[in-house]
């Protein structure tokens, strides 16, 4: 089984592409609603996106109130803009928390979409960024790959980092410019329904969010910025680069 949780498109497409090449059945986890999950000895990957040095609070929550009986093995497959730091420390965590052994994780470097942080590349430095993904999954996929290990003043770092994410989960900063075209796209795709459309406006209700962005890179008119940080930054929705 692959399961998968993506904000703009990276995860999804690794995860489909799992799904094919092992013909596996395919999930986003905001699909599922059964609270245990019974492989049948099968195995099961799960991709998401790399989120300050681990996953969403979405994912935590998800791994955390959900059984998963009888996996052949667990492989998580995180992408990223660069670099996992402590991810792994965090799932190690979590799956010691439900007493299952450490899952196999690997990193995939594809293209950054976290624009409160960093520049989104141009489109010719995206489509060498993806091509190179698709080189290192299809080294992932047999298991030709290296797993990822993180070494230990990453991991003493790692509590800082991860509270950065929760400042940066407050939704107060969002804003929506004259240029909104009142489509209700950002209300609908919001994983934690934390937008709701008021006068034809969208207005994030919930203090915080899982601050995956959605919102603001699936915009069709890009009129969604979180404070200063992402005016005049590219959006970034995944294409494949061929």
């Amino acid at each position: 089984m692959v399961l998968y949780y993506s904000s703009t498109g990276n995860s999804e497409h690794v995860a489909k592409r799992l799904s094919e090449a092992f013909h596996m059945k395919l999930a986003d986890i905001l699909s599922i609603r059964e609270k245990t999950l019974d492989l049948q000895n099968e195995e099961l990957f799960f991709v998401t996106f790399n989120c300050f040095w681990g996953v969403s609070d979405v994912v935590e929550q998800f791994l955390m109130k959900t059984k998963f009986l009888h996996a052949a093995k667990i492989t998580f497959i995180l992408t990223c803009g660069g670099f996992l730091g402590a991810a792994d420390k965090q799932l190690e965590d979590i799956f010691a928390k439900k007493s299952l052994p450490r899952p196999d994780i690997y990193q995939l470097v594809m293209v950054t979409n976290y624009s409160i942080l960093h520049s989104i590349p141009d489109t010719s430095a995206q489509k060498a960024k993806l091509k190179s993904a698709e080189e290192n999954l299809n080294r992932i996929i047999p298991g030709a790959a290296h797993t990822y290990r993180s070494n230990f003043l990453i991991r003493l770092f790692s509590p800082m980092v991860r509270k950065m994410y929760q400042k940066y989960r407050d939704t107060s900063r969002f804003r929506v410019s004259e240029a909104c075209i009142s489509c209700g796209l950002c209300a609908k795709n919001c994983p934690v329904s934390a937008i709701r459309m008021k006068e034809g406006k969208p207005v994030w209700e919930k203090k915080t969010c899982d601050n995956c962005l959605r919102c603001l890179h699936h915009c069709p008119v890009e009129a969604i910025d979180y404070g200063n940080n992402t005016v005049g930054r590219l959006r970034y929705t995944y294409k494949n680069p061929q």
